[in-house]
């Protein structure tokens, strides 16, 4: 049985003096409804708490099954209005509305769901599917894991004595190394600490010091996305960005071996080979974790190493490139945005770098996933394909119904809760054999 539950955050864009205040949401607190049932929803227009009648508003929706549309309505006397719209099978709308007050422009959103536990991937895993993925781990499994450790001074002050962090590279062939930080408690004995390992949303930066997944007695290794240098200044990663790196989403994306997310995901593989050839990690519990392109890597690492025993994906992008070929919405990074990426040759690589192809793969790790009902960049329509797929029973999605491509801090928490209550069910299996 899926699991879900939703929460319910500040809907409104708000002027910079906090009014007036453009607030768009569903007729439900938890936004979600049957296939072909009305979908209300409710426009309200206020200035510091008082209703702006009269007042034009202009509306636009977007969705899944093709829906789209806009308009313009006037507020009544209590400052609101209604839209209805309809779904007609499992999916994913968005209501957007703005109007001018005083010369200011404000704006909101509203999302809304249809039988999302419904949702399936647009596309068939490709046949050869795990026999493309078995060869390139075959290939990292054939080569010992040698890693060039510099040991770094933790950047929080006083931690020195408590934590211990490395800056490390490890080769991997055919691409760039990986390259990231490590982190443990000072004094870690051999198989003492439960693993977790780190992956980056998109962009160009170096990787981070996972001090706090150190303190709370884990060895943590985080990852950048790319295989380049930490700790360089500003202007490094801006000129990566600007460069080489400036829009890598779209490197070799008609080629599933040229692919620039097939070389992401060998490195991290190989991070994950080099965690788990520490002394010090306990052989038993290893933690995935990330958000947007972090988050799809945390489902591409699950799905690849059977050894992740919980995965932590925030919002994650990766998800569904083929959605877009039944009228969906596609995840991030949205290959068909591209001339080169809407052609047969693209779409078809493109199944091989589909998270929703490795999520269907995670047999039995425990898995927590979070969704935005008005996220344009990872699409919850594309976010439910993936859990959706997760073929192990223990797994739990929640619905951020005001949330855009954000993750509300009580999300954070809630995952947060779920990693340690994880490491606490598993040694307590342990114990109790």
């Amino acid at each position: 049985m899926w699991k879900s539950l939703f929460l319910v955050c500040a809907a409104a864009a708000v002027s910079l003096n906090a009014a007036p205040v453009l607030h768009v949401a569903a007729d439900r607190a938890d936004a979600l409804y049957r296939k072909g049932e009305p979908i209300s929803f409710q426009i309200s227009l206020t200035d510091d708490g008082r209703p702006l009648a009269s007042q034009k508003v202009n509306w636009e929706f977007f969705g899944d099954d093709a829906v789209r549309g806009r308009g313009t309505l006037v507020t009544d006397a209590a400052g609101k209005a209604v839209l209805v719209r309809k779904l007609d099978r499992p999916g994913f709308m968005r209501c957007r509305a703005e109007a001018v007050i005083d010369g200011k422009k404000i704006s909101g959103s509203g999302g809304a769901g249809v039988e999302p536990q419904n949702i399936t991937p647009a596309r068939p895993t490709p046949a050869d599917f795990d026999a493309f993925w078995n060869q390139q781990k075959a290939e990292l499994d054939a080569l010992p894991v040698e890693a060039e450790l510099r040991e770094v001074p933790p950047n929080r002050p006083g931690l020195e004595g408590r934590v211990k962090v490395y800056d490390f590279s490890v080769a991997c062939p055919g691409g760039r190394p990986v390259r990231g930080y490590l982190a443990l408690p000072v004094g870690a004995k051999p198989k003492s600490l439960p693993g977790q390992i780190f992956f980056h949303g998109a962009g160009v930066g170096g990787s981070n010091m996972p001090l706090g997944a150190a303190l709370s007695g884990r060895i943590a290794v985080d990852i950048n996305a790319h295989g380049i240098e930490n700790g360089q200044p500003k202007e490094f990663y801006q000129n990566l960005l600007k460069g080489e790196l400036r829009n890598y989403r779209y490197d070799g994306c008609t080629s599933r071996e040229q692919s620039y997310f097939r070389g992401m995901f060998r490195r991290l593989y190989r991070a994950l080979q080099f965690l788990k050839s520490r002394p010090e990690w306990d052989g038993r519990i290893l933690i995935a974790t990330g958000t947007s392109q972090g988050g799809g890597q945390a489902l591409v690492a699950a799905g690849l190493d059977p050894d992740v025993t919980c995965c932590v994906a925030h919002v994650p992008a990766l998800c569904d490139h083929g959605g877009i070929t039944i009228g969906r919405e596609s995840g991030w990074p949205r290959f068909h945005w591209r001339k080169e990426g809407r052609t047969p040759e693209a779409i078809a690589a493109s199944d091989y770098v589909d998270a929703v192809n490795f999520a269907k793969r995670i047999k039995n790790a425990e898995c927590f996933l979070s969704t935005g009902f008005v996220d344009l960049s990872c699409t919850p329509s594309s976010v439910y394909a993936a859990f959706n797929s997760i073929p192990s029973p223990r797994k739990r999605i929640v619905n951020n119904v005001a949330s855009d491509h954000t993750v509300p801090r009580a999300c954070y928490q809630a995952s947060n809760k779920f990693e340690t209550e994880h490491i606490r069910k598993m040694r307590n299996a342990e114990v109790s054999k």
